[in-house]
């Protein structure tokens, strides 16, 4: 390993002593700024973070808001057998929750996610109750994200929907129960969770 600072050949002993102690000062020094810095950029990464979540939770909001207003316009449309203009808000809306949010496609699962603790993510999913699931709220990251979603309320089966989840820390025990004609499961342990909403 190079010296933190070079020591020229034949320097007498005293001064070599002096040159090796300004070494491991300077060895310190440094050392302690690098982990300063990663503690600065940690931080920075999770301002970071809560911000483009923050972004994307307005985003989110105002795609549904605009999406709500447009559904009775296209109901108020076709009743009055104004079927285009129905059909081109209807484009409008599908248009609009396939941008919503910048959502992934379902995963399936989480498992992928799970080191990812406190970090928040938009899926695309479509409802669906055949999947198996563990937990009640907070579920194991290897709970069908679809089926999840429908035993938490946040879509029905066969409802194509966005929906945000966070990653969690995991829990010593997953509770099991039955929610709108979902059964999840307990289970015991496991390494990684996330919670829908």
């Amino acid at each position: 390993m190079e010296d933190v600072v070079p020591i020229v050949e034949d320097l007498p002993a005293e001064a070599r002593e002096l040159v090796e102690k300004l070494g491991a000062q300077v060895s310190k020094l440094r050392q302690k700024a690098q982990k300063e810095i990663a503690t600065v950029q940690k931080q920075a990464d999770r301002e970071i973070e809560e911000l483009n979540d923050r972004c994307r939770q307005k985003v989110q909001a105002q795609i549904e808001k605009a999406i709500a207003d447009l559904k009775p316009l296209q109901v108020s449309y076709a009743k009055e057998g104004l079927l285009d203009e129905a059909l081109a808000i209807r484009d409008q809306i599908k248009q609009l929750k396939a941008e919503q949010a910048g959502a992934e496609p379902d995963p399936g699962t989480l498992v992928g996610l799970q080191g990812q603790v406190g970090r928040s993510f938009f899926f695309e999913v479509i409802g669906n109750t055949d999947g198996a699931i563990w937990g009640t709220d907070v579920y194991t990251s290897d709970s069908t994200l679809a089926t999840a979603a429908v035993h938490a309320g946040q879509v029905r089966p066969g409802e194509r929907k966005v929906v945000r989840v966070t990653i969690v820390p995991p829990l010593s025990h997953f509770e099991g129960s039955t929610r709108n004609g979902v059964t999840s499961a307990p289970f015991g342990p496991y390494p990684g969770a996330y919670r829908l909403g």
